[in-house]
């Protein structure tokens, strides 16, 4: 990474105005000391859910018993992405069935939500992995599978079947990621969750090199 020529921030920033998962608590970042009253230095404090923002999850968020966020290995959090750009409301195998994959460990999928400012309000209808897509990275060995919205899957599937069919196989998510004007094609990547022990999933920074 330290020889790359171009690094790529595909984190979306926390704030207090961001959109979050439909009856989550909202993201509260606020000043608890202040230079400005008298205080000897800034300090901030943050208040919010392990799945806000970029985040990834964990197989425990699915899997009782499955690995928390603190004990994901290393092989999730970086190594070789593709970055594969679709406009269809369906993610489905066919649409990564011919790619190379060799040297691959990721799989990034960018849509129209890309473009979407991450204050907007929640989408109830989005581009989103079909089970049947999900199977087939789970054959192709893929370590880590994004997304670029709220949630790899529809908000009205309330069986959760791909997050439980990536995440049974100890595959980690990474939703609300933010590819805007990433091309297409392959990257190295890192996706650096907080080793919070016992938690399902955490915010973490993710980043594109090449």
């Amino acid at each position: 990474m330290l020889n790359a020529k171009n690094i790529y921030d595909i984190t979306r920033p926390l704030h207090n105005s961001l959109t979050v998962w439909p009856g989550d608590d909202g993201v509260t970042l606020e000043r608890a000391l202040s230079m400005g009253d008298g205080a000897m230095c800034n300090v901030s404090r943050v208040e919010m859910g392990v799945h806000s923002g970029t985040h990834m999850d964990a197989p425990l968020h699915f899997v009782d018993g499955g690995a928390d966020i603190s004990t994901m290995p290393m092989a999730c959090m970086m190594g070789e992405v593709l970055v594969v750009e679709t406009s269809e409301d369906a993610i489905e195998a066919l649409i990564i069935a011919d790619l190379d994959y060799s040297g691959i460990n990721a799989v990034f999928f960018k849509t129209l939500c890309s473009d979407r400012n991450e204050a907007e309000p929640f989408l109830d209808r989005y581009p989103a992995i079909t089970e049947g897509c999900a199977a087939f990275l789970v054959e192709k060995g893929i370590k880590t599978v994004g997304t670029d919205y709220l949630s790899i899957e529809y908000c009205t599937d309330n069986t959760f079947s791909v997050h439980k069919k990536l995440l049974s196989n100890n595959i980690a998510i990474v939703e609300n990621l933010c590819l805007k004007g990433i091309a297409p094609g392959r990257y190295g990547f890192i996706c650096l969750p907080l080793k919070m022990k016992g938690a399902d999933g955490s915010p973490c920074r993710a980043l594109l090199f090449r």
